[in-house]
């Protein structure tokens, strides 16, 4: 059986439940509601997501997400563990942001608060308050955003992918040219967690979407589903050139 290329960027509850009291992980709902895991601050839309020049659903600015994690109490050094309700669509999307602006630890919690429920383990109907820290941008790493340019590079080379991570509806009504279409949710369990390494490879294969590409550009309407295809293709396969398409279909289209 394959093993995932980087499995420490993904947490299960059980290894969650072990380390959450160590002070130096932070854990993340993103845009959850109702349920929560104890101790567990919870990001707002407004926290990362901005609109730039027109196109939505962009990356914050480097100021405001200092100001964010400033305000949850996250300093530079934490582990920060992401969990939400949404088949780790909202969590990949922070977790990318987070590379994009350079943090070191990031994890997402397979299967997300449902498979904190399902192991038994108790929630609180409020997210945690902690104190204030003074997080500090140094630098950004544009090696993990695609631009409109980058995907023009795509149409007519086929070591440089673009892939198209929406709904089959979605895609047939437009898309980048010369695309790749495999839908986000296909790396996806029914029970809401991610499928097996040796499964994810025999899904992107079948594409002709392979480790030993020059770039793999994975987009969707807004760069969100496109974040969680990428965390796949990185984290999860090993693959070492991926740029997500921040401006996506809303740009492109």
């Amino acid at each position: 059986e394959e093993k995932y290329a980087h499995p420490e960027s993904l947490i299960s509850v059980e290894e969650l439940k072990e380390m959450m009291n160590d002070e130096n992980v932070v854990v993340a709902g993103v845009m959850v509601k109702g349920k929560y895991i104890p101790g567990s601050v919870n990001l707002e839309e407004e926290d990362f997501n901005a609109e730039i020049a027109g196109v939505p659903d962009m990356r914050p600015t480097a100021e405001k997400w200092a100001e964010a994690l400033s305000k949850y109490g996250i300093d530079n050094d934490d582990t920060i563990v992401l969990y939400d309700a949404k088949n780790m669509l909202l969590s990949a999307r922070v977790w990318w942001v987070s590379k994009y602006y350079n943090h070191e630890n990031v994890k997402i919690l397979n299967g997300g608060i449902d498979a904190w429920k399902n192991a038994g383990f108790d929630t609180e109907s409020k997210p945690a308050e902690r104190e204030a820290t003074v997080y500090e941008i140094k630098d950004e790493n544009p090696d993990v955003v695609a631009t409109i340019d980058t995907i023009k590079t795509s149409y007519d080379n086929e070591n440089i992918i673009s892939l198209d991570t929406r709904s089959e509806k979605e895609w047939k009504k437009g898309h980048v040219p010369a695309t790749v279409w495999v839908e986000w949710t296909n790396a996806i369990k029914e029970d809401g967690t991610f499928k097996s390494a040796s499964e994810l490879k025999a899904l992107y294969e079948e594409k002709g979407v392979t480790a030993d590409k020059e770039l793999i550009m994975p987009y969707c309407l807004g760069g969100w589903r496109a974040a969680n295809s990428m965390f796949v293709l990185t984290e999860l396969l090993g693959c070492e050139n991926v740029k997500n398409y921040d401006g996506s279909w809303a740009e492109f289209g």
